[in-house]
């Protein structure tokens, strides 16, 4: 366990300007965007790793798209798939997977379903491949120009090396959005999971901060992250902190504005599948 953990305390996968008006707090209503709608994207970043036989440092980079699609006027259907890559002294973590969101959304009010995704993990450090799924429910809740949205998830970690067995996982996050201006969004997230399994557990807690700013009249935006993790191995005495710093550029389709985009199109995420709980 303490192998595997250590190995995956390497990954920490993902997922600004000036605008011009401010919106009211509580008597803004987006447009509603096409029947149809989504984003695709890519970051780079790195990732700093402190433990207690010193420091590292990795290169991320990621490619993600996400689709909307409302199949009737509150019924929405989200698919996402992604890329996740780490780099460091030659040695490489890649990450492929998806999800997929059900959820029913008024955008005046609030958006409440529940998601699935699956991912495999290629770790060179781990010595095999692993799988991992996660499901659970979600929500948003919208007020003005604040959007506050939250998640909790069960899944499990799968290897097919024999020796290892698979690890339960569950955790919970929280994240707040605010829209200083329809194209000017910041947020804050706070995040926590536990993995168990083989008689041994780790917790970990996650915080972030991210700003986006989309060009007006135009679908290309760029975006900054700022996330802080610390994970606790307490039955070995290990652990260990991570600071992950990215830059990223998106274009979207189908809505007009970043707000437009939260309260009608693509908005959910899927948790990561790192031990973070991203």
């Amino acid at each position: 366990m303490r192998k595997f953990v250590l190995s995956m305390l390497s990954v920490a996968f993902i997922s600004p300007a000036f605008a011009a008006d401010r919106i009211g707090a509580m008597d803004y209503a987006a447009p509603q965007a096409d029947p149809i709608s989504g984003s695709i994207g890519a970051s780079v970043g790195a990732l700093v790793v402190d433990t207690d036989d010193g420091t590292d440092t990795a290169t991320m980079y990621n490619v993600n798209g996400k689709l909307n699609y409302r199949f009737s006027p509150s019924w929405n259907g989200q698919f996402d798939a992604r890329f996740n890559g780490l780099s460091a002294d030659g040695e490489t973590i890649s990450v492929f997977g998806g999800g997929v969101h059900i959820f029913k959304r008024d955008p005046s009010a609030y958006a409440v379903g529940g998601f699935l995704s699956y991912d495999w993990l290629d770790i060179n450090d781990a010595g095999s491949d692993i799988s991992s799924y996660r499901f659970g429910p979600e929500f948003q809740i919208y007020n003005g120009n604040v959007t506050y949205y939250g998640q909790a998830f069960w899944g499990q970690f799968m290897s097919d090396e024999g020796g290892l067995d698979n690890l339960d996982t569950w955790g919970v996050r929280g994240e707040v959005r605010y829209f200083h201006a329809e194209n000017l969004r910041f947020e804050g997230d706070l995040g926590y999971t536990e993995i168990s399994g083989d008689g041994s557990s780790a917790s970990i807690f996650t915080a972030g901060l991210e700003a986006e700013k989309r060009f007006d009249s135009s679908p290309f935006s760029v975006w900054g992250r700022y996330q802080f993790d610390h994970v606790d191995v307490g039955d070995v005495d290990a652990g260990g902190s991570t600071h992950t710093f990215l830059v990223g550029f998106r274009a979207a389709f189908g809505s007009r504005t970043l707000l437009d985009e939260d309260r009608n199109g693509a908005t959910m995420e899927t948790p990561s599948n790192s031990l973070f709980g991203l």
